[in-house]
């Protein structure tokens, strides 16, 4: 790709099976300098898609979150990096703010606000909507941790960051299909790093705060003004809990 912003950019996408995401990720990054995708096994048309749209492609199987993001990042070719996940896109209002703030020689990494897009809607409250991640960072002052699941970067103490005003938008479940299989996937790897830590009797207090966890997500997270999808993502969200706990106890279980 050529250069296109006085401070070069490079944007990494892990993959797998993304086909129905990758178009949508890839043509909303392309004020960057550079695009790596660095694909994990995938059966579908990931690969071939991501070379058509211009991106550099690599593969290795897939381990962790934090390893497979921090062995993207080492392929870029610029200092600055921009994580994205395959499911997400950038707003033109946030490309034109991060290439504004790059240009700051003194910083060192920017949070990016994230907005859940959920059944065709975009989520306007809720906790989902008031995330923000550390996605764009100097190589030279950090590199993402090596965690099983919900990876982050890490910067030196002494980096300065901002926090962007825009948002990507977040299309983590188009369907309700994608919604179990992934939450299936997610609740399995938490439940692993929850297990060393978390006893059985712990694990069982949990599920019996289940109904409560259904009034969080629903009512003090204000997914009530989300509309009918704010009520589905809320009973979704309180299986996804309900669900990990009991994997929780069945791994100890069976040691």
């Amino acid at each position: 790709m050529p250069n296109l912003n006085p401070t070069p950019i490079s944007a990494v996408v892990i993959t797998r099976n993304e086909e129905s995401n990758l178009p949508r990720c890839l043509r909303s990054l392309a004020f960057c300098d550079e695009i790596v995708v660095l694909d994990s096994g995938s059966t579908d048309r990931t690969r071939e898609l991501a070379a058509e749209l211009g991106a550099r492609v690599g593969e290795r199987p897939f381990t962790r979150y934090g390893e497979q993001k921090a062995y993207a990042a080492s392929l870029a070719s610029h200092d600055w990096v921009f994580s994205l996940d395959a499911d997400e896109e950038v707003t033109p209002e946030l490309a034109a703010e991060i290439v504004s703030l790059i240009q700051d020689p003194g910083l060192k990494g920017i949070w990016i606000r994230s907005r859940l897009v959920f059944l065709g809607r975009v989520f306007r409250f809720g906790r989902e909507s008031r995330v923000r991640v550390l996605r764009i960072f100097r190589r030279s002052a950090g590199d993402f941790d090596r965690a099983a699941v919900h990876e982050k970067v890490l910067l030196r103490d002494d980096s300065r960051t901002v926090t962007t005003r825009n948002h990507i938008h977040h299309f983590s479940y188009p369907d309700l299909e994608h919604y179990f299989k992934k939450t299936h996937r997610y609740t399995t790897l938490g439940a692993e790093t929850l297990a060393p830590r978390t006893g059985i009797l712990r694990a069982m207090l949990h599920l019996l705060l289940t109904p409560f966890k259904f009034l969080q997500f629903y009512i003090q997270h204000l997914n009530i003004l989300n509309g009918l999808e704010g009520l589905v993502w809320s009973l979704l969200s309180t299986f996804a809990y309900l669900l990990k706990f009991t994997k929780v106890i069945l791994i100890r279980s069976r040691r």
